[in-house]
């Protein structure tokens, strides 16, 4: 008898623990919103949203639970800022062409994916020295040699994850400062670069790299600004 009642318990806690596995449910994402820009529904909507670093994404759902990730590629692209088991506000740190957002919980339970289109960095401007470029205004070059520090301004440089910047189809320049101030004050614009050239030439320019996309080629003169 004794064994018949202990068999019942085992049975009983076995039941109960598949009941509580049954209640675990996987994280869904219904919608996004990304800054005022643009909304996405994934039963309705057809067209993806823009999304470029330093843009803020709101995740709408269920199941998040209380903590986890979310990501934009297949690396951490996100600083959560907030999340609660239906929504999460997160700032995005880089995109990546080709891929989708997706959220996972602090439990390793993995959501639907909702696509997205990549914004790749835009170069705005090149100061080297007392020169500044501005592509489509400046008339003159700045001068680039080896050796030479520029600063880079644009958008959508976003935080460093194995950023480039060339100068040529040569040795890339190193990178001294990417955006310093992203970790206190992301933002889409007016990011940072500074760079030194360790390759130049005639007739080259300057481009950015940032998530595996390549930025608008800004050119430069290794003959003096003229």
């Amino acid at each position: 008898m004794k064994r018949f009642h202990l068999l019942l318990s085992l049975i009983g806690a076995c039941l109960i623990s598949a009941a509580a596995l049954g209640q675990t449910q996987a994280p869904v994402i219904t919608s996004i919103h990304v800054d005022n820009t643009c909304d996405f529904s994934v039963s309705d909507s057809q067209t993806p949203c823009p999304i470029g670093p330093g843009m803020t994404l709101i995740i709408t759902g269920e199941n998040f639970g209380g903590d986890g990730n979310v990501s934009l590629c297949d690396c951490p692209t996100t600083t959560v800022e907030r999340w609660t088991p239906s929504g999460i506000i997160a700032m995005v740190d880089m995109v990546t062409p080709a891929s989708a957002i997706m959220v996972e919980t602090a439990g390793g339970a993995f959501s639907n994916t909702v696509p997205y289109t990549a914004i790749a960095p835009v170069i705005r401007r090149i100061d080297a020295g007392k020169c500044t470029y501005i592509p489509g205004v400046t008339r003159h070059l700045c001068q680039i040699t080896p050796g030479t520090q520029f600063t880079i301004v644009g958008d959508f440089f976003g935080r460093f994850v194995g950023g480039q910047v060339a100068t040529c189809d040569c040795a890339n320049a190193t990178v001294d400062i990417w955006n310093p101030d992203w970790l206190v004050n992301p933002h889409t614009q007016n990011n940072r670069i500074v760079a030194t050239a360790v390759d130049a030439e005639c007739g080259s320019s300057v481009v950015v790299q940032a998530g595996g996309m390549w930025s608008n080629p800004v050119p430069y003169t290794t003959c003096g600004g003229k």
